[in-house]
């Protein structure tokens, strides 16, 4: 796809490796709208507060926006607990609210969006009418111990990629995923310093953070390759992490 002039809307856009990707697509020439709870303070960018969890406000907000060609499911949040411990069973309250944010409101965004897909014109010279990218994870994959509903959620949309593909290729609408790893984000600036250490270690080359750059270089590669659908790319310097790390060990 080439984004040059297309609208591309960006969950969770305001920060992290979504404002990353959001500074790439302007770069390209996009227009973008971001949908987030917290405003976006890059020039250029129409930002709509928004909870993605509430599907009325998805609906709310679509109402304010155009033809759409470029969904990035960004928004998300972290998490860990195990589902039980000795002195009770784990906070089924936090796994809801992880699952609702991370694969309920990528549902409730990509239902909306995906359904304005339909109806733009055929683009190039495949036709392409859209393309929506989610944000995997390595947790997709590689679950340890304690991350429960964050590994869940990241493994339902690395699941969704191939079916969503299914689903809206009759419409020329290609669904791609991208599975970081360990990256330099403010959702992981909270870390121990000794399991940063550790999960770099478990890298094979090159054994530091991502940057959000490389992120978005990448995630921007799919998006403007026509053969890549129904496929998550693994984005992690090779790491297979282990089942458990020391600080979750101890914790």
């Amino acid at each position: 796809m080439d984004v040059q002039g297309k609208t591309a809307l960006v969950t969770g856009g305001a920060s992290g490796l979504g404002a990353a990707l959001v500074s790439n697509l302007l770069s390209a020439g996009a227009h973008i709208v971001v949908l987030d709870v917290q405003a976006s303070s890059m020039p250029g960018v129409r930002s709509i507060l928004c909870d993605i969890t509430d599907e009325a406000a998805v609906s709310a907000a679509m109402a304010q926006i155009g033809p759409v060609s470029i969904l990035a499911n960004m928004a998300g949040i972290g998490g860990i607990g195990p589902i039980a411990t000795p002195a009770g069973p784990g906070d089924v309250a936090a796994f809801r609210r992880l699952i609702d944010v991370n694969l309920i409101g990528a549902v409730n965004v990509t239902a909306h969006v995906a359904h304005r897909m339909i109806g733009n014109a055929p683009d190039g010279p495949d036709g392409t009418r859209g393309v929506i990218l989610n944000a995997c994870s390595i947790a997709s994959f590689e679950g340890q111990e304690g991350m429960g509903a964050y590994g869940a959620s990241k493994a339902a949309l690395a699941a969704l990629t191939l079916i969503w593909a299914r689903d809206l290729s009759r419409h020329a609408i290609r669904c791609v995923g991208i599975a970081p790893g360990f990256f330099a984000t403010p959702m992981t600036a909270h870390m121990p310093p000794a399991l940063v250490d550790e999960l770099v270690g478990g890298m094979e080359f090159p054994r530091r953070a991502g940057t959000a750059e490389e992120f978005a270089e990448a995630a921007l590669f799919l998006i403007r390759h026509p053969m890549i659908n129904g496929e998550v790319l693994r984005l992690d310097g090779g790491a297979r992490p282990p089942a458990r790390t020391r600080w979750t060990a101890a914790a």
